[in-house]
């Protein structure tokens, strides 16, 4: 049976296997789930296909885990670097929580081979804590810088606060569905069909509202005062927010109809990494962003100067530029709260 072929997961459980399971606060456990790879191999020694059939569909896990923990490796160095040059950056805090946890699941996914390695659930249970994770950093991240440009709008932080906090029924979902071991397709969690439908109706909301309530008040700024920060600020945060976006759409609808069969749940975690990719480019490139001079273009400097009125008194024309000035220094502020933020 190929990987790529249609799941009945009904069939992977047999009848009234509740039974015999052993519990654990009050969740059911497979026993093919609390097996490890190793374990679950040599279980069938003596039939050389079966065991040459385990091992294929474990091996094709296990080369998508190692580069996982590449990525997540590479993704923990650039968020350790970004956080060293700024300690009170709340979204360089946010890429390296994501980070670990991707690094914990990837390392614990290899471990499995080992004699006393985790089972095929603690990995996936990790999945379900770790993508949870990965939402709230990425959530956490987006807001702060919403709220901050939003000049510390408490009805956006609110709404946003009850956006996040659904993010744990995942986690939930996860853990109560049973695992087991399969050939061909290793380690799988029986989920229901509704999950990955239920993780993109949690999922979008977060990153489209969060991202284009901050990326309307930079291009106000950018239409207002206009600069090359402002204009970067505008491409990396659209590029951003659409890359999030379509890679959370793709993953899940991949997962929903298993275009890949038994390997389709693995979407699931390649949506974490892409995820943790994205969120990391775009504080780097925020940074690089911010550290650009904040000079406004000739252009819009010209523009304002044109709209302001001869003034009839001394008086009148000094207030006048006044007026103008404070303009720009709104927009120079706003520009260095996102810098230290």
């Amino acid at each position: 049976m190929a990987f790529w072929r249609h799941i009945d997961r009904d069939a992977l459980l047999q009848d009234g296997w509740e039974k015999t399971a052993t519990y654990q606060w009050g969740i059911a456990l497979h026993p093919l789930g609390e097996l490890n790879a190793l374990n679950y191999i040599t279980k069938a020694q003596g039939d050389i296909e079966e065991m040459r059939a385990r091992n294929s569909g474990l091996s094709l896990q296990t080369l998508c885990n190692v580069i996982c923990t590449y990525l997540f490796m590479r993704n923990l160095l650039l968020a350790v670097s970004m956080l060293y040059k700024r300690p009170k950056m709340l979204a360089g805090w946010c890429c390296v929580l994501q980070t670990i946890a991707g690094l914990v699941y990837s390392i614990s996914s290899l471990a499995v081979y080992l004699p006393d390695g985790p089972s095929c659930r603690i990995a996936l249970w990790l999945v379900g804590v770790g993508s949870s994770i990965s939402v709230l950093c990425v959530g956490t991240a987006l807001l702060q810088k919403a709220y901050l440009v939003h000049h510390h709008n408490k009805w956006l932080l609110g709404f946003g606060i009850t956006l996040l906090l659904p993010q744990p029924i995942f986690t939930y979902i996860v853990w109560t569905s049973p695992v087991v071991m399969t050939p061909w397709g290793g380690c799988l969690s029986c989920y229901p069909t509704y999950l990955p439908w239920a993780k993109l109706a949690m999922d979008m909301p977060i990153n489209l509202v969060f991202s284009i309530s901050f990326l309307v008040v930079v291009y106000q700024q950018y239409r207002q005062f206009g600069s090359a920060a402002w204009k970067r600020l505008i491409r990396n945060g659209i590029q951003t927010m659409c890359f999030i976006v379509l890679s959370n759409m793709i993953c899940m609808l991949c997962v929903a109809f298993e275009v890949f069969g038994m390997f389709s749940e693995f979407f699931f975690i390649f949506d974490w990494v892409i995820t943790s990719i994205l969120l990391v480019h775009h504080c780097t490139a925020m940074r690089f962003s911010t550290s650009e001079p904040h000079k406004p273009h000739t252009r819009n400097i010209l523009h304002e100067l044109d709209s302001i009125k001869t003034a009839a008194t001394a008086f009148a024309g000094k207030s006048t530029a006044m007026e103008l000035g404070s303009g720009h220094y709104e927009a120079y502020a706003n520009y260095r709260t996102m810098h230290w933020s």
